[in-house]
């Protein structure tokens, strides 16, 4: 190997008469240094959309919930107890879901209404470290937010409420989307509406129910839908305004591992059987990751193309250094020189270019992200939701870009390479 390799090097180095060789070698690793920075850098914003996105699912909902077939948990403390015990699980509490409507003086919209358990709840989501404003104002640390959240039965007055505003009535966390469509702030109040919650009124029409609920704090989760549509209540609140009596929808959890919740889940499965199932974060956002996964290998796919470019300048390269050193081929062979020594140093040359252009572009790439990790790029928060551009270097992403590029360039020594090995010496040395 010592042989081929000492050849390949010197076709590559630069003598006088063959500068437009090196000119063109140095194009090619320019090409490949290009493709693997920019795959690598829109790799790694990409993978940070995507585990920005999934972290603030996982804030606002559970890792996985626990669901009855008939709809609702009768007996959730004991099944709470139980899921608790479960190895896997950090965390559980019981919840209740429903949509409803919801409006204040100045408008209306349409509303999720969760019923959270105020001692257990933080543990599993975010609710509580989303919580942006209470009664007192801004919200600054953890203490305050729970605060907040142990008082949501009764919430204390609010700075901004009126002085004549005395009545005593649950209070209600609104999104901060959704506070600004209402026109409302902590203290204010709002009222949910069942639309089928009233029972049947004299002509056999549904009669909605209607409560007013005071606003005892904003929470900002970052998410749009879940900003503009999520209220919490405590599950006593809800029981009561759904008039469920003491069921839950289902129970929710934390478990210690994300990407280990499948089997978690199975474990679930086995202790609390049929009627009880399990959904978690992988198979109800499948649709969502799968697009994300997709969308990130499609778009590796095309600017791999740069890659698959620069390759092409590789074949050119080596073509050009087979018509311009057939003699000395001739003259190698002539020497004893196999087709295989032939073939595998134009295949060392080809090699060579792409490993110093991926060497030099994963070096560009990883310094690239962390430039852009430092300056902080800004983002449009009313279009991205997110303060700055996102980048996240996945180790798995770097080497799999660096492997293909350097098998991509390698393939695109064969051809030259053959051409090289089946030149004929004596066709080679005719003319000298």
């Amino acid at each position: 190997m010592r042989f081929p390799l000492l050849i390949a090097l010197s076709h590559l180095r630069a003598r006088r008469k063959d500068a437009g060789i090196s000119v063109i070698t140095g194009v090619s690793i320019m090409g490949v240094t290009v493709g693997v920075t920019a795959l690598i850098m829109v790799l790694a914003v990409m993978e940070g959309f995507e585990i920005d996105l999934r972290d603030k699912i996982l804030g606002s909902n559970a890792h996985l919930v626990v669901l009855h077939q008939a709809g609702e948990i009768a007996d959730y403390e004991a099944a709470t107890e139980t899921l608790e015990q479960v190895p896997g699980i950090v965390a559980a509490a019981p919840f209740v879901y429903y949509e409803v409507m919801i409006r204040s003086r100045w408008a209306a919209s349409g509303a999720v209404l969760k019923g959270i358990d105020p001692e257990h709840s933080g543990e599993v989501t975010d609710v509580v470290a989303d919580l942006v404003r209470g009664p007192d104002g801004e919200l600054t640390d953890r203490a305050a937010q729970e605060a907040v959240i142990h008082s949501l039965a009764h919430p204390p007055p609010a700075q901004a409420q009126d002085t004549d505003d005395t009545a005593d009535l649950p209070g209600i966390i609104l999104g901060k989307e959704l506070a600004e469509h209402l026109a409302v702030t902590v203290g204010d109040t709002v009222h949910l509406i069942n639309p089928i919650g009233g029972g049947t009124g004299p002509m056999g029409m549904p009669v909605p129910r209607v409560q007013p609920f005071r606003v005892a704090g904003i929470f900002y989760s970052g998410m749009y839908e879940y900003d503009t549509k999520w209220t919490y209540v405590t599950i006593q609140d809800a029981q009561d305004f759904l008039e469920m009596g003491d069921t839950v929808t289902g129970i929710e959890a934390r478990v210690d591992d994300i990407d280990a919740v499948g089997p978690i889940a199975d474990r679930i499965s086995a202790v609390l059987p049929y009627p009880y199932y399990v959904r978690h974060w992988k198979n109800l956002n499948r649709n969502l990751f799968s697009a994300l996964k997709l969308e990130k290998i499609v778009m590796g796919l095309i600017l791999s193309l740069i890659v698959a470019v620069a390759s092409l300048n590789i074949v050119g390269t080596l073509i050009l250094i087979v018509v311009t050193r057939a003699r000395e081929i001739s003259i190698l062979r002539a020497m004893g020189a196999s087709k295989r020594d032939v073939r595998t140093i134009f295949m060392l040359q080809g090699l060579i270019i792409g490993l110093v252009g991926t060497t030099v572009g994963t070096a560009l790439g990883l310094i690239g992200c962390r430039v852009l990790k430092a300056i902080e790029f800004p983002l449009d928060t009313d279009v991205y939701y997110l303060d700055t551009l996102p980048v996240v270097v996945v180790a798995d992403n770097v080497v799999v870009v660096a492997i293909a590029a350097v098998l991509i360039c390698f393939l695109a020594t064969l051809y030259p390479a053959s051409v090289a090995a089946g030149i004929d010496p004596v066709e080679g040395l005719r003319y000298e």
